[in-house]
């Protein structure tokens, strides 16, 4: 695999941070995670400007414009010659020697790769996924809002506690016991033709999906009510779906041993997949 960093494509082996970076030792790194459609980087500059925002607030300074950024990655796609892709764009603090640094990290380190986009199964689409509430909550923001950013342990939690199948998702909780987010996902239930999704102030990460969806949804007559909800309201759902970049929106047939509807791809979750998928690009 060929990846970039800092200004130059290299042999993964041979891509090397310094020990020191803060985004290593201290967690104060971002990454994003992007979806390449036939050489067409989606949703750019959601993930630009979240990233940029996130940077800004941690005191990291943005080193790459939007457009050198895109160039960055097509040049990494083009050395791995890949034209629909799975694209990571990491953005670490940088080297500030050992210790808490109090000023701005002017110097930070940008990497990225590309690999090809799994082979989903269509009863991924058909039938989609089980959704298993997590028994650990979800952690507080790193700030005012979620970053995403290189401080994973609590998805890493979740990830622990539903194991490897690539068929469930884990539902995090805020501690106060309302809906929240999967562990890689933002979670949205349909009831009586109502999209519902949390609020961002519960905690979850504000997905370039979730408000492509949300956006999508509204310009096409669709009622989107963001709010605090709790796990019962859920679980009488007609529908209900998650969205992440690289899987785009999956049905849920099952929340913990409950199904939902007809345990297949709802009506409206039809419409609005087919609606992503002829927006996206």
């Amino acid at each position: 695999m060929k990846v970039f960093l800092d200004g130059r494509i290299m042999d993964s082996q041979q891509a090397v941070i310094s020990p020191f970076d803060h985004g290593f030792l201290y967690g104060l790194g971002l990454f994003e995670t992007m979806r390449v459609y036939s050489g067409h980087i989606a949703l750019l500059e959601r993930h630009y400007n979240r990233l940029r925002q996130a940077a800004e607030e941690l005191g990291i300074d943005v080193t790459m414009t939007r457009e050198e950024l895109r160039f960055a990655i097509l040049e990494t796609l083009s050395a791995n010659q890949l034209h629909d892709a799975y694209v990571r764009v990491d953005l670490t603090a940088g080297d500030k020697g050992l210790g808490p640094y109090a000023g701005v990290y002017d110097e930070p380190s940008w990497l990225i790769f590309a690999k090809p986009v799994p082979e989903f199964p269509p009863a991924l689409y058909e039938t989609g996924k089980k959704l298993q509430v997590l028994k650990r909550p979800r952690n507080s923001p790193e700030g005012e809002w979620r970053f995403k950013s290189h401080h994973y342990m609590n998805n890493r939690f979740g990830k622990m506690e539903i194991g490897a199948n690539p068929d469930v998702e884990g539902l995090f909780l805020t501690e106060n016991g309302c809906l929240a987010e999967g562990i890689v996902s933002n979670l949205f239930f349909i009831s009586e033709g109502v999209i519902y999704t949390p609020d961002i102030k519960t905690g979850i990460l504000p997905g370039t999906r979730r408000e492509f969806v949300m956006e999508l949804a509204e310009a096409h007559g669709y009622t989107v009510r963001e709010g605090w909800y709790y796990i019962e309201r859920l679980m009488v759902a007609d529908e209900v779906f998650i969205t992440n970049a690289i899987q785009e929106i999956v049905p849920i047939h099952t929340v913990n041993e409950k199904r939902i509807g007809e345990g297949t791809i709802g009506t409206i979750t039809r419409q609005l997949l087919e609606l992503y998928r002829k927006h996206i690009v």
